[in-house]
Formats: structure tokens, sequence, C-alpha cells
């Protein structure tokens, strides 16, 4: 049996997002950064299957975290022009310097009726002899088996769901606790159930709770090996003494996410880390996209120690 190229597998696990946000033959707003084999066999790969396609290409200076807005009569605007679409593939900005993010053009799109696939894939590097191994990563973890990854959801999402109360040890740090109530969800249960949203790769079962549910202390890894520990109290985290600076932020934790893709490395600061198995991380901010009742206007995520490790209390 012939295998497919890396480049084909990662195309099938896109159209396979969309497939599964929507049943019907979908129309599609691609919008895309550069020109990679990715993105210029996608079109030709979703066409087949039936579906309507839209091809938008940024330009290489934009950086912004910005989805194309809806219009009056809920149309995408991107590229000077206006699309009808069910379905947006939208190709995330990589690396520092993505200014912009604003959850709110966001809420407007699903409001309007439109699904949303999100895809996390390099682009615009100046290091070639990092460009190439990151790339493979990323189209290891994006060609990871959906049905696999979708069993791992499912039986991880159960487990947890029935649990009292969860704790979460981190490097030298005490134990972080999530109390009730909180609610478990994963990539895809998450996405039909009532937020019509995919992110790409594939691979995380998070757990969404009010901030006063989030209690104790957390070691995070801020890269090159480095750790910060704080304390969290009702879901505010502020560092130990001696311990260094936290990244300036002003968010309360809202998640507590596990990555359950065994073909995706932990490389922060690059978001892969969210769905490299068994590693875990917190999220701050907006919660109404993964299952919460805040709306703000940014959400972000934060990975614990690689030695962290997860118990449930029944």
């Amino acid at each position: 049996m012939s295998v497919l190229p890396p480049e084909r597998q990662a195309i099938a696990a896109i159209a396979d997002a969309v497939t599964r946000l929507d049943r019907r033959t979908a129309t599609v707003l691609l919008v895309r950064r550069g020109d990679d084999p990715l993105w210029t066999g996608l079109p030709a790969a979703l066409r087949e299957l039936g579906m309507e396609v839209g091809d938008v290409r940024l330009p290489a200076r934009d950086r912004c975290w910005a989805p194309p807005a809806p219009d009056g009569r809920g149309r995408l605007i991107a590229g000077g022009r206006a699309y009808a679409a069910d379905v947006l593939i939208y190709h995330d900005p990589f690396g520092p310097g993505g200014a912009g993010a604003d959850l709110r053009a966001l809420y407007r799109l699903l409001d309007c009726g439109i699904k949303v696939v999100f895809v996390d894939f390099p682009h615009g590097m100046t290091s070639a002899v990092a460009a190439d191994p990151l790339r493979n990563a990323y189209l290891s973890a994006l060609s990871a088996d959906v049905e696999t990854v979708v069993a791992a959801g499912a039986e991880l999402r159960a487990v947890l769901q029935d649990s009292t109360r969860l704790r979460v040890r981190s490097g030298n740090a005490e134990v972080l606790e999530v109390s009730r109530p909180f609610e478990v969800r994963d990539d895809f249960t998450s996405a039909l159930l009532d937020v019509p949203v995919l992110q790409l790769p594939y691979g995380e079962v998070w757990v969404v709770a009010p901030p006063e549910s989030f209690d104790g202390a957390v070691e995070l890894s801020v890269g090159r090996g480095g750790h910060v520990r704080a304390r969290v109290r009702r879901g505010r985290l502020s560092p130990e003494e001696g311990a260094g600076a936290l990244p300036a932020f002003d968010a309360p934790m809202v998640e507590l996410g596990i990555g359950i893709n065994k073909a995706a490395r932990w490389l922060p600061p690059v978001t892969l880390f969210e769905k490299s198995h068994g590693r875990l991380h917190v999220g701050f901010g907006d919660s109404g996209l993964i299952g919460g009742r805040r709306r703000e206007r940014l959400h972000f995520d934060l990975p614990l120690s690689r030695d962290s490790s997860l118990d449930k209390e029944w």
C-alpha cells in the first residue's frame, strides 16, 4: 500500500476538518500566507470533494492575527473582495510579531453562522537551518491519524469528566487544584456542540472552568529551558519570591489543556506544545471559544514544565 507524501497527508487532515464541521458540500474561503505546497495543493483537493473554494494569499508583510470580518450581508471581506462562505480556513501568523489578535472578529464570524478551521503552520522564517526541521515537525503533527486522535480525545474526556477534582503537579511547585464546576472538551465534541471552530494540528483535550476553580501553584516553561514558579489564587497568577518574572498580562486562568497527538513535538514557544502527547498547558482570558462563559478580546496559552503530571479524584 502506497503512503502519501507528508503534504498530501496534511492536506487530507485539513479537508477532514472541513467535512467534520460542515457535512454539506461546503463553500470554503482559504486565507493563507505564502506558497508552501501545503497551501497550493489544498484548493484542488477540496474541489475534488465537491467544494467551492476561494483562495486568498495575504501579503508577506501581514503578520496580524485578524481573520476576515463579515460585512452586513455575512460575506467575508478578504483581499479587497467579498466572499460568501460556509467555512473559513485561516492560516495563523507564525512566530513573534503576530500582533493584532482580537477575538471580536471571530465572534462576529460565528454569529453569522460561518465555521472556522485555524491552521498553525510555519511561514516567513529567515533561518534556513531551522525552517525545514520545523516545517517537517508541523507536517508530522498535521498528518497524525485523525481517527486515532478522535478516539484518544473521547477516552480521556470521559475519564476526566467523571472526576470530582483535578490535581496538577509541575516541577518543584506545589499542586494546582482544579475544582468543580468544570467541563471537559476535545477538538471534535466542542466544535460539533456549540463552538464550530477547529484548530490544527489536531490533538487537545481541555478543562474549561471559571477562574475561581483554579487554586495552588504552577511551574511555567518560558523557553530555552527556563521556568517560572507562580502562585495561583482564584485563577490569578503571582510569581513566587525569587522565581523570576511572569509574562506581562492581566487575565485570569480559565483552561487546563492536555495534548493527545503522539506525532506532535513539544516545542515551546511555538504552539505545537499544546498538542504534544501528555504535555500540559494553561490558558488565560477568553473562555467563550473553548466552551466557557467569558467573552474577552484575547486568549493565550502557556506551557507547564515538561515534568508536569495530572491526577484526578473520584
